[in-house]
């Protein structure tokens, strides 16, 4: 087994490497072998090293490395904050400038702090946590990679003028995987600083890929709000450093000290991560990114490095439930938050968006409920919300590839025009809101989690039930369509069909064996780090193929009953303020809807169906607004808590 020690820092470097030659070849024929190719190992890898990783003792396994190797640390967090200090002063931003150099001065001064650097230390890691991070990077992240190939050569054609070229693309982008699989595996706190700055540097570079005002814009902020959390990181580090003389997370858990102030500036640093309120406008803003990156930092990268940080804080400070609480408030209102605005967006990243804003809310309430059975609900919403998530980014990007739109309202009619693309999109939103899929049943047990403090009880149930609500607006839309004799086929690479296939069998796969899935791993998992059990109800065992099989049965029975002995003679045009269009004229028009009619003088109306966006309603700036104080808020109470038990 001892071979694991270098196929962990093999499975680093392997994306870091590919992303050095994929900057330097510029047959783009080349390149994208090169990046197909090394999706497969990238997954291969992940994989093995969860495998082997279980039969250590205890299911953990580690790597001490000799005492020098913190200096390589404190070097390699250095390198990354002076490549940040050099983009600050070629984008003329004086923020960022500042942060940092504040960054710059923290690494400093923890120079001067005494330490310990005479006895070998654990630089990786891997436990249950960083298993389940582990997998979602390296197979989600290869699914997204294989998916980049068909998506860029296309957006390549159509990009604006001034864009980054494809080398500097999948630079960035595969570094990205490579730097977050660092993070995720990485004990010693100066490197993880380093794949946490990398990952920050990344993403600002890849919002920014396509040029022009708006995406440079976005880009900036995201590399603002970043770089603010940046400073919280350092400074949390060197507040460690000051009181344990030690910089890995080993010392961070350590009972013999009073950690608290620097687990607690990590968190803080963790919300700016994940794009929780009122961090979450540079999320937003990466919307205008090419898709497979937007579907990289939802899904498999950017924002899970902060809700791995906060999951790995928080069990530690179970006797703090003051702190602990105003962490699971920080989260709530950002699932609620996050919901409500979803529901009054028609752009489908948007919307897109802020659901995995409300997600990442709902896993830091999770932890911040600080049990076993909220903590096993956290670790299963971070694993199939990535897998969903993807796969609907990707779907979104091939849409608006082919129709020119990202417009939910312009997606009528989608499952005759894209049945292949539909049908995987259909998958990704009904496993997010339908069981027996995980989404649905990991946010029970959070609501069960819940059921001793009422208030925040109100803020699971209203955002789980918005959530339904944008789903299943957005189905409706999708399959809202006039009656086709015949179904067109969809043309798509097949890197692109591979990627789409590949994750909707993630999600029906885990789909079947949800309930398997949290009693033998998320529930061992959670009680394993508590020291307790986890009691579920009865309707946690029930098996998710009776579901499963009724809904093929019903398939079966709907196509032999009504599908192979339906008449075309039978279809009516729907009746409206004129004589219906013929199907001749829709089959010859692909602006001419079943549902569209003959006015005076022949003219062709075309009736416009919508979907409810609380317009009028709800003012998204002045709710955002609101959010965002509350949030500080809430962000000043969780310092405010922990300054007071400093103090005593």
């Amino acid at each position: 087994m001892n071979w694991i020690s270098w196929l962990v820092p093999a499975l680093i470097l392997l994306p870091l490497a590919g992303g050095l030659l994929a900057g330097v070849i510029t047959n783009d024929r080349l390149r994208n072998v090169l990046v197909s190719l090394l999706a497969l190992p990238v997954a291969a890898g992940g994989i093995a090293v969860v495998c082997l990783s279980t039969f250590f003792p205890g299911g953990i396994w580690t790597m001490t490395v000799p005492p020098w190797a913190a200096y390589a640390g404190n070097a390699l967090e250095v390198a990354i904050i002076a490549v940040l200090l050099i983009v600050s002063l070629k984008i003329r931003n004086a923020w960022i400038f500042l942060l940092t150099l504040l960054q710059l001065a923290g690494v400093a001064a923890g120079v001067f702090v005494p330490a310990d650097h005479t006895s070998t230390f654990t630089l990786f890691k891997i436990d249950n946590l960083a298993r389940i991070m582990l997998l979602v990077s390296c197979c989600v992240g290869a699914a997204i990679l294989l998916f980049s190939v068909g998506y860029m050569k296309r957006h390549k054609e159509h990009a604006p003028q001034g864009a980054g070229s494809l080398q500097r693309f999948y630079f960035f982008f595969l570094s990205f995987l490579g730097l977050m699989i660092g993070l995720v595996v990485t004990n010693h706190l100066s490197f993880f600083s380093f794949f946490w700055e990398g990952t920050t540097l990344c993403s600002y570079a890849l919002i920014g890929q396509d040029g022009g005002e708006a995406r440079t814009q976005n880009a900036v902020r995201a590399l603002l709000i970043n770089s603010f959390g940046g400073v919280l990181l350092v400074l949390g580090i060197l507040v460690l450093k000051i009181q344990t003389g030690g910089e890995t997370f080993n010392e961070l858990f350590s009972k013999d000290y009073f950690t608290l102030p620097a687990a607690v500036l990590l968190t803080i640093a963790a919300f700016t991560k994940s794009a929780l309120f009122p961090f979450q406008s540079w999320l937003l803003g990466a919307m205008v990114a090419p898709t497979p990156v937007s579907a990289m930092l939802h899904a498999a990268t950017m924002v899970k490095a902060g809700v791995y940080l906060v999951m790995r804080i928080t069990p530690n400070f179970q006797s703090d439930v003051r702190v602990t609480m105003v962490i699971a408030f920080a989260g709530a209102i950002t699932f609620l938050g996050g919901a409500l605005l979803a529901c009054t967006q028609s752009n489908g990243k948007r919307v897109l968006a802020y659901s995995t804003i409300s997600n990442l809310g709902l896993v830091v309430a999770c932890a911040g409920i600080n049990s076993p059975l909220a903590y096993a609900a956290g670790l299963a919403i971070i694993s199939f919300h990535a897998i969903s998530k993807g796969l609907l980014f990707l779907c979104v990007g091939r849409i608006e590839q082919e129709i020119g739109s990202r417009d939910i309202e312009d997606m009528d009619g989608l499952m005759f025009k894209m049945p292949f693309t539909s049908l995987m999109i259909l998958i990704g939103m009904l496993s997010m809101l339908l069981p027996p899929f995980g989404m649905l049943l990991s946010k029970w047990l959070a609501i069960e989690a819940t059921i001793r403090s009422p208030f925040l009880l109100l803020f699971m149930v209203l955002g789980s039930a918005l959530t339904v609500f944008f789903w299943a607006k957005w189905i409706g839309r999708i399959q809202h369509t006039g009656y086709h004799a015949v179904s067109v086929k969809e043309n798509m690479s097949k890197t692109m069909k591979t990627a789409l296939g590949l994750l909707a069998l993630m999600v029906l796969g885990t789909g079947v064996t949800t309930m398997l899935i949290l009693n033998k791993v998320y529930v061992p998992m959670a009680e394993s780090v508590f020291g307790t059990g986890v009691l579920l109800n009865q309707a946690a065992t029930f098996p998710a193929l009776i579901i499963f099989g009724a809904i093929a049965a019903g398939g079966v029975l709907h196509y032999f009953l009504c599908w192979r002995t339906f008449k075309k003679e039978w279809v009516r045009m729907p009746f409206l303020c004129g004589e219906n269009v013929t199907f001749q004229e829709v089959e010859g028009d692909n602006e001419i809807r079943s549902y569209d009619f003959h006015s005076i003088g022949g003219k062709i109306e075309h009736s416009h169906v919508t979907s409810y966006y609380f317009r009028g309603i709800i003012n998204e700036k002045l709710v955002t607004g609101c959010l965002n104080w509350s949030a500080w808020l809430i962000i000043l109470v969780l310092i405010g808590n922990t300054l007071s038990k400093t103090v005593r």
